[in-house]
């Protein structure tokens, strides 16, 4: 009998997943044996997949689009950041139960507080109104963020996000106190004299996007004392980093995020208290391609 620990990542598309290969490194950090494996989950096909998994012992598995809210009725559990989000990206099976997490935005903060930022108190500027978006934003109003301004080019996306934490705020799910406001790309610049987080939501500079900044001189008046961080991990320093990097900012990419994220699910499968910073620190300094 393997004593490798099955886990997969479920979604569709599926065969771009990073996931196997920063999972991998975890456990190889760890020295643990792990079947980490893709697999193709169409829309309508959780029932199946679920039943298939606790039979094969698969101990959990990561989800992406577009299964991270469609699995919610067939959790036992769900833990308090994604039912803050009502989004899943973590499950574990345990005695043919299953249970829900999100470690997407505590990956995030992860990545924060490694690289000495705190987003208590902070004035934060965020590019792009993605799904992600409003998972970071709420999460950052609940660590007590001051201010968040959401910039993005189709502004409606930016007012939904802001309104979707002033509701939370209003019904007592979301910390409130944090200033929201929503508005265009083009009127981000009057809102970075005071930032303190400037981060990069968007797609553009992504590997095999074809789409990059034309002009990144609209972030000239930002704090000189403001971190800049790109969500976005290949390539590893994004157009958007380099010229943050020239003006003597701070810079962090998105490779933090997808191995704190990662960390963080693989100590909920292991049911164990995992040295989070030290593995953190050992995988993002290290010359990994991911």
């Amino acid at each position: 009998m393997s004593d490798k620990i099955k886990l997969n990542v479920i979604g569709d598309p599926i065969e771009h997943s990073k996931s196997p290969i920063v999972h991998g490194l975890v456990f190889d950090a760890l020295g643990l044996e792990c079947d980490y494996t893709r697999v193709l989950v169409k829309k309508g096909g959780l029932s199946e997949y679920i039943e298939s998994a606790i039979e094969s012992g698969v101990r959990g598995f990561n989800l992406t689009m577009p299964h991270k809210v469609d699995i919610i009725p067939y959790l036992k559990e769900i833990d308090s950041d994604a039912e803050l989000f009502g989004a899943v990206n973590t499950v574990k099976i345990k005695d043919g139960e299953l249970y829900g997490y999100n470690t997407d935005a505590r990956g995030f903060v992860l990545s924060l507080e490694q690289n000495g930022v705190d987003a208590e108190g902070k004035s934060i500027v965020i590019l792009g109104a993605g799904g992600v978006v409003s998972t970071l934003a709420l999460k950052l109003t609940d660590m007590g963020a001051g201010r968040i301004a959401v910039m993005n080019r189709t502004v409606q996306k930016a007012e939904a996000v802001c309104e979707k934490i002033r509701s939370y705020q209003k019904d007592g799910r979301a910390r409130s106190g944090c200033e929201l406001i929503s508005g265009g790309t083009d009127e981000a610049a009057k809102y970075l004299p005071d930032c303190d987080i400037l981060i990069n939501a968007t797609p553009l500079g992504m590997s095999g996007v074809g789409a990059d900044y034309d002009d990144l001189s609209f972030t000239d008046g930002l704090n000189p004392s403001a971190a800049v961080c790109d969500l976005i991990y290949s390539p590893p320093k994004t157009k958007f980093l380099s010229y943050a990097e020239a003006r003597g900012h701070k810079i962090i990419n998105g490779r933090g995020m997808l191995i704190g994220q990662a960390i963080l699910a693989d100590e909920i499968y292991l049911e164990k208290q995992l040295d989070i910073g030290g593995l953190y620190e050992k995988l993002t300094s290290g010359d990994y391609t991911i």
